[in-house]
C-alpha cells in the first residue's frame, strides 16, 4: 500500500515537471523544429519580465493612499498589461486581480479596469498572445 502511494506521488511530480516545461509559450501551431529554443526561450524571458512588471503594480496598487495615486497606478497598469506577451486568459486574469485592489478604493478604476476585459476575444476562441 506504501509503496503504490510513493509511486503515484513520484508519477505526479513527473507529469507536473513536463507540465512546467511544456506551458511556457505553447501555441496550437509549431514552428520548424530548428527555431523552436530561441524564440521559445525569448519569449519566456519576455513574459517572464513583463510578468516581474506587472507584478510590481499590482502591490504598488494594493497598497497606494489615495484615489488620484490608484487612478496612476492603474493607467500604469493596463498600459503594461496591454503591452505584454500574454494570452487573453492570463490578461483577463491579471484584470481580475486588480480590480479587487481597486474596487473600493477608486470606482472609476474599477470601471476603468472592467472596460478592458478582453472577454470578447476569449469568447471568439483568439487565446494568442497579443503582443
Amino acid at each position: 500500500m506504501i509503496y503504490g502511494g510513493v509511486v503515484g506521488r513520484v508519477v505526479l511530480l513527473i507529469a507536473f515537471g513536463l507540465l512546467a516545461l511544456t506551458a511556457c509559450g505553447a501555441s496550437s501551431r509549431r514552428p520548424p523544429a530548428h527555431a523552436t529554443a530561441p524564440s521559445t526561450t525569448k519569449q519566456c524571458r519576455n513574459q517572464a519580465a513583463a510578468l516581474t512588471r506587472i507584478d510590481r503594480d499590482l502591490t504598488a496598487m494594493q497598497h497606494a493612499p489615495t484615489a488620484d495615486a490608484m487612478s496612476t497606478l492603474t493607467d500604469r497598469f493596463l498600459l503594461h498589461v496591454s503591452t505584454a506577451p500574454l494570452t487573453n486568459l492570463q490578461r483577463n486574469r491579471l484584470i481580475d486581480h486588480a480590480a479587487a485592489a481597486v474596487s473600493i478604493k477608486c470606482p472609476q478604476c474599477f470601471q476603468a479596469l472592467e472596460a478592458e476585459r478582453p472577454i470578447p476575444a476569449i469568447r471568439a476562441g483568439e487565446l494568442k498572445c497579443s503582443s
